[in-house]
């Protein structure tokens, strides 16, 4: 009995520290990083193409000009811009005889894991955008607009010298190490990190 009590108090301690841990790193990108996810009306390829079309016009017309300085000052740009970036989305579609509109709104999202050129973010809970396009039933578009990833139209997304500096200054280090290298130590705890998460979004679905 007393054998069972201890391994129990044991797994429950060795749960709480993993919890933990992973939830520090979640709460360091989400305190350092600004998603951009746009939701196609559908996966027909003309609504798939206008995707494109909506992202590139959002980020030549609203992303450039966001604030590289600091996360806080980027979203407030983000939120007071958010009536912009609708009325560039619906003229996109406009022009390219499309009859329904979009929803832009900035919050907390939960997101996949997903893979850029030279980083990993594993998947959990981000502040970001989103924009839904008709019904948003079809494939989605993931970039990051802080710090800025979504450049280059239509190329591989990856970090320019700028975004490298603002996450080295600002994420922890492990963290840093975490979405960039590929190492066995580093590789086991992204998915330490990824594993929590991805149970708490799935309790929260219930």
């Amino acid at each position: 009995m007393n054998k069972f009590i201890a391994t129990f108090a044991l797994a429950l301690c060795m749960t709480v520290v993993i919890t933990s841990y992973s939830d520090s790193v979640q709460a360091d990108l989400q305190s350092n990083l600004i998603r951009l996810h746009i939701i196609a009306n559908s996966d027909s390829e003309a609504d798939q193409n206008v995707k494109i079309k909506v992202r590139d016009a959002v980020l030549r017309e609203v992303g450039n000009r966001l604030s590289s300085e600091n996360e806080d000052k980027c979203k407030k740009e983000i939120v007071n811009n958010l009536d912009e970036i609708e009325e560039i989305a619906d003229r996109v579609l406009l022009e390219n005889g499309f009859t329904y509109t979009s929803q832009a709104m900035y919050g907390k999202f939960p997101f996949p894991e997903k893979t850029y050129k030279s980083m990993t973010l594993p998947a959990g809970d981000y502040y970001g955008v989103r924009i839904v396009l008709g019904s948003g039933e079809g494939l989605n578009w993931w970039c990051v607009m802080y710090p800025p990833l979504c450049f280059k139209e239509g190329e591989e997304i990856t970090l320019s010298q700028e975004s490298e500096k603002i996450l080295r200054e600002n994420l922890d280090a492990d963290t840093y190490d975490i979405i960039t290298q590929k190492n066995n130590e580093v590789v086991v705890k992204f998915k330490v990190v990824e594993i929590v998460q991805e149970i708490k979004q799935k309790i929260r679905q219930r």
